[in-house]
């Protein structure tokens, strides 16, 4: 499903010899397909192997010839790092070298297709595996197309999707210690499902009835509950919550949008805004999230906060609809307008009285757009902090925090008490950090003082060359 991840195993089906190690290079289309993860396979951890590594890009002079997308795996038994020694080689081993989830696009025009992942040369070394002892390297024998046709090709060349050059075959090698051709390949890849198989937009609960009142108490739900609220077909109402028609799925974005179909204040599609991303300012200070600054009127706002924390809507946001949900260890809460016809700008939005952090935050405009979220925790009270590091030389960070906007003085004294250096400014409310080059003066003590309004506080630091 597009927008999701698909996980695609290197799938190693078996033999009598034992395996050492592999070196395999994968090949994929970028433009439909995103590496997120590689990690090791089953059998690879269940035998205990020592090491796992991959790598991007290209390794050689492909010209027009390279994939837009070129993963190596590599993949060792044992490593001279000890006393461990594995002793298992995937003898009649059958299960997952490695794993590699992919991302796949949300570009539409690419829904319906088939997202290629094959075996790729680029040298006589590429998709190899090693003997135990290293003395015996075995490469390919056939190769064959997600299809099951076999596509071997010996004498096409590198770089190629048709197995190891003929080349790679002669030449340099003592008898009995020339490569073996004994492994086959199979290709495969990802099919990109058609979004009309799957879905009807704006249908979250799956009753062939798109845009009712039961979608958004079931939408709302989601951002309450998580994804154990649909129960029907998970993948199909994924698909169908992508009600802006954006490409981003499950997003306060789309909630907004479907309340306001519902109500008959939008149409079932909005026109889409090339290029531009509203976004929303946020700031945290002592219990108090506030919206600081918008592009564009909120729609909605969701969070997941770190805890069991009960929010509470503000004076000026008391308007609006919040549902909260505790889920054992962070709690998931949505403000949103269940009649479609409120939103937020700048102002208090909610009381979080005892919230520790805020891991995450999404916002969708009143008009169904994404909006890109910006959250900064504020300080709740003055305060100078230890420099560091300390002793320094010759250079150390002084930081202090700033609970609201205004001017600030910072100086630095000698033992003496002279002013060596002094700083003025005005400053937003935030943390504040100011680096000292202390590298034209002398070893010894030095004290740095911050004064801001009725504020003061002073501390030791050391200069050691």
């Amino acid at each position: 499903i597009q927008g999701q991840f698909e996980t695609v195993n290197i799938y190693y089906d078996g033999s009598s010899k034992q395996i050492g190690g592999f070196d395999l290079l994968i090949a994929y289309d970028q433009t439909a397909l995103t590496v997120g993860e590689v990690r090791p396979g089953s059998i690879f951890t269940n035998c205990g192997w020592e090491y796992f590594t991959y790598r991007f890009g290209a390794d050689g002079n492909c010209n027009s010839g390279c994939p837009s997308g070129i993963l190596r795996i590599i993949g060792i038994a044992e490593t001279n790092n000890g006393g461990y020694h594995p002793t298992c080689f995937l003898t009649n081993s059958i299960g997952d070298l490695a794993q590699i989830d992919f991302l796949v696009t949300n570009d539409r025009t690419l829904e319906c297709q088939y997202a290629p992942v094959e075996f790729f040369w680029m040298d006589c070394g590429d998709n190899t595996l090693s003997s135990v002892l290293g003395d015996t390297l075995w490469m390919s024998r056939d190769i064959y197309s997600f299809e099951y046709a076999n596509i071997t090709n010996n004498n096409y060349g590198f770089p190629g999707f048709y197995g190891a050059h003929e080349d790679c075959m002669i030449g340099g090698g003592e008898p009995g210690k020339m490569p073996i051709r004994c492994v086959d390949f199979t290709n495969g890849g990802v099919d990109i499902v058609c979004a009309d198989s799957i879905d009807a937009v704006g249908d979250i609960n799956l009753n062939e009835v798109a845009y009712e009142i039961a979608d958004a108490v079931l939408y709302s739900n989601y951002f309450v509950y998580g994804l154990s609220v649909f129960t029907v077909n998970i993948e199909g109402q994924i698909a169908a919550s992508d009600v802006n028609k954006d490409g981003i799925a499950l997003s306060v974005a789309d909630l907004v949008y479907l309340i306001r179909v519902i109500v008959g204040d939008a149409p079932q599609y909005p026109k889409p805004v090339a290029g531009y991303t509203p976004t929303a300012e946020f700031a945290l200070q002592s219990g108090m999230l506030s919206v600081v600054e918008t592009t564009e009127k909120i729609g909605a706002i969701s969070f997941l906060i770190e805890g069991d924390v009960k929010p509470e809507l503000t004076e000026s946001s008391k308007h609006m609809d919040l549902r909260y949900n505790f889920d054992g260890e962070n709690t998931r809460a949505i403000v949103f307008a269940l009649n479609g016809q409120s939103y937020l700008s700048e102002g208090e939005v909610l009381k979080l009285n005892s919230v520790k952090e805020i891991k995450e935050i999404s916002v969708g405009s009143y008009d169904g757009l994404m909006m890109t979220a910006k959250l900064e925790n504020l300080p709740d009270r003055f305060e100078l902090y230890q420099n560091y590091p300390n002793p320094f030389n010759p250079t150390t960070t002084i930081r202090f925090s700033l609970p609201v906007k205004g001017e600030y003085e910072l100086v630095i004294y000698n033992v003496l008490g002279q002013t060596v250096e002094s700083h003025k400014e005005n400053s937003d409310a935030g943390y504040i950090e100011f680096e000292w080059d202390a590298s034209k003066y002398a070893s010894g003590v030095y004290f740095y003082r911050l004064r801001a309004g009725s504020f003061s506080d002073t501390k030791k630091m050391v200069l050691l060359k």
